[in-house]
């Protein structure tokens, strides 16, 4: 992966002198080269880089500097700042110390080789998108649950990542908002990663029921129709942690969903979930 990775980053335009003939082909040697090339690509021929003007450019390709995955980087970062007389600017080797870690993940960004390339552009689409719904004003909030029908109408927020952790987020995104069914993918996603698709389909099915989602109903193999009605996500759920007791598996899914939300704001509303178990 690693040759593979450096062939590509070569065939994109350096300075001649970013090339660094080097004969070192070892592990250490190519990661090495990598990380002088992402250096001089942020560089444009200055000598040494300010750290915010790395964090803009990684946010342009859609990488968000709280990424889990970035965690070495950018603690790294943080510490070269705190220890460093540097002012916040980096030369090759300090740029070079703190990418090592994440060298790969970073040249695939920088060479624009995520699922969407030009993530700017699409943002910008997506931005529109979100300004011309804003003007929809109809409808009205759930209230079939009290503590929803608390909701503030007006809020309004879009967020996405895509399956290589590009994310964007425009409007009300940071105001914690009750998930309701829209858990049962996720907790479906727990099943199968901790269970195997084979033991959890053994009590669920994969089909459609035709049926409001609410309905209690079993298909003709006795179990219900799939997880995103309600009959199926009760199943799967049930499935997640059956030796433990109850406060063991709440915790359990909680850290996971935690984990899959790239350790960012997961919490848990005791009063929408009590009040629900009435309706």
């Amino acid at each position: 992966v690693l040759q593979e990775e450096q062939a590509a980053v070569l065939r994109l335009h350096f300075p001649p002198h970013s090339l660094l003939l080097n004969s070192d082909s070892s592990e250490s040697g190519m990661l090495s080269r990598l990380g002088d090339l992402l250096f001089y690509t942020i560089a444009e021929g200055q000598e040494r880089i300010p750290i915010h003007k790395f964090t803009t450019a990684l946010k342009a390709t859609g990488l968000q500097t709280s990424d889990p995955r970035l965690r070495d980087c950018m603690n790294e970062m943080h510490r070269v700042v705190q220890e460093s007389s540097s002012g916040g600017l980096l030369d090759r080797d300090l740029f070079r110390k703190c990418v090592s870690s994440n060298i790969v993940l970073l040249t695939q960004a920088f060479r624009k080789k995520f699922v969407i390339p030009d993530f700017e552009e699409f943002t910008g689409h997506v931005d529109r998108i979100f300004e011309d719904a804003k003007e929809l004003t109809g409808g009205k909030v759930a209230a079939y649950i009290p503590q929803l029908a608390k909701s503030n109408p007006d809020l309004w927020g879009v967020s996405l990542c895509t399956v290589d952790g590009q994310r964007h987020s425009v409007g009300h995104t940071k105001i914690p908002f009750c998930l309701q069914s829209c858990v049962k993918p996720l907790t479906y996603a727990i099943s199968i990663s901790t269970l195997g698709t084979d033991y959890v389909h053994k009590f669920v099915g994969k089909e459609p029921s035709g049926l409001r989602y609410n309905k209690l109903s079993l298909n003709e193999d006795g179990i219900p129709h799939n997880p995103m009605v309600n009959a199926g996500a009760i199943v799967v759920s049930s499935l997640i942690k059956m030796d433990c007791n109850k406060a063991e598996k709440f915790d359990f899914v909680l850290q996971y969903l935690n984990k899959m939300a790239g350790n960012e704001y997961m919490g848990f509303s005791n009063a929408t979930a009590f009040l629900r178990e009435w309706t």
